[in-house]
């Protein structure tokens, strides 16, 4: 389950992201770059 929270701060938008219960298969790193990606894609469609 991963939790989104999105808060307003004077630089624009605080994203802060809880994951639980990720499965053991799952390498921090992978998921660390999965959430980056979809990160960056977020920045990008509200940016454009």
């Amino acid at each position: 389950m991963m939790t989104w929270t999105l808060t307003a701060v004077p630089e624009g938008t605080a994203v802060t992201v809880v994951c639980e219960n990720v499965p053991a298969g799952i390498r921090k790193e992978d998921h660390d770059a999965g959430l980056k990606s979809s990160l960056e894609n977020l920045a990008e469609f509200i940016e454009s």
